[in-house]
């Protein structure tokens, strides 16, 4: 039931942001929120299976309305869920360059931003809800999402330019008295993200890969994530899976699959981890 309420509150929070209500709300409007958010395939079908019996319920009690998810329920028909994309190392070099290559505090904040979701796999809420004081000296997160995700704990990968990013940031952000306490702010002013704002954001880092690739924003960083903790060497799956906060050790295998299907096809040595896939 706490999921159900849960699920319930986001969309309505979802519409509220858009300025809608749940009455109002139109097809397209369900297509911007499911793409703002970016939902892992087990999530999206959850949520989208709970959402559409609350409209079918209106609609059996006289709402005379157009059914707000009815593209995305037909997208969940007739596609099976997409083994996870992630970017390769050439096409992450690329992105590490564009971002090294944005000037000023926005700069900084944005490579903050970036390595949280490359180099700590959070999630977009995850991200937009970070407070100054939630990451440690030791560069673990104790993150608590305000969603149906449960808390878990993750930590910013060695690997990388993650944590020089970070450190850079936090000096920045101290030195420039931003106000208030979110850490990766959308304005000067200290004011937060929304989810549509971070992914458009996310996808002017990406530039031209948008196009090579069906899932992108926030989540196709999450993913890069999962492949370097995957593939570095240094984690196990049970350890992976509570840095990405999945319920569900299935949800991690995805990750494991996908990357062991293209291991073999490139015909690259396969790393240990991914001998679990099928």
């Amino acid at each position: 039931m706490k999921t159900y309420v849960a699920i319930f509150s986001w969309w309505l929070d979802a519409l509220e942001r858009e300025g809608v209500g749940l009455l109002e709300a139109s097809p397209k409007d369900g297509a911007n929120i499911f793409a703002a958010h970016e939902l892992e395939p087990v999530s999206r079908r959850r949520y989208l299976q709970l959402l559409d019996r609350v409209y079918r319920h209106l609609s059996r009690i006289g709402w005379s309305g157009a059914h707000p998810l009815r593209g995305e329920l037909a997208k969940e028909k007739i596609l099976d869920p997409e083994d996870p994309e992630n970017l390769h190392e050439a096409e992450l070099a690329t992105v590490v360059d564009r971002l090294e290559a944005l000037p000023g505090w926005r700069g900084k904040r944005d490579r903050a931003a970036a390595g949280l979701l490359l180099g700590a796999g959070l999630r977009a809420n995850e991200l937009i809800g970070l407070r100054v004081g939630d990451i440690s000296p030791l560069y673990e997160i104790e993150v608590r999402p305000n969603s149906v995700h449960r808390a878990h704990r993750t930590l910013i990968l060695p690997e990388g330019p993650w944590r020089a990013w970070i450190d850079a940031w936090q000096y920045e952000r101290k030195a420039s008295s931003i106000p208030g306490d979110v850490f990766c702010p959308a304005t000067r002013r200290g004011s937060a993200f929304s989810l549509s704002g971070l992914f458009r954001r996310v996808n002017l880092w990406l530039g031209p890969l948008v196009e090579a690739h069906g899932q992108t924003g926030p989540n196709l960083l999450r993913n890069t994530f999962a492949r370097l903790a995957l593939t570095c060497g240094r984690y196990s799956l049970e350890e992976v899976q509570e840095f990405l906060g999945h319920e569900e050790q299935r949800a991690t295998l995805r990750h494991v699959a996908a990357l062991g299907k293209k291991a073999r096809l490139a015909g690259a040595p396969v790393p240990e981890v991914l001998f679990l896939s099928p």
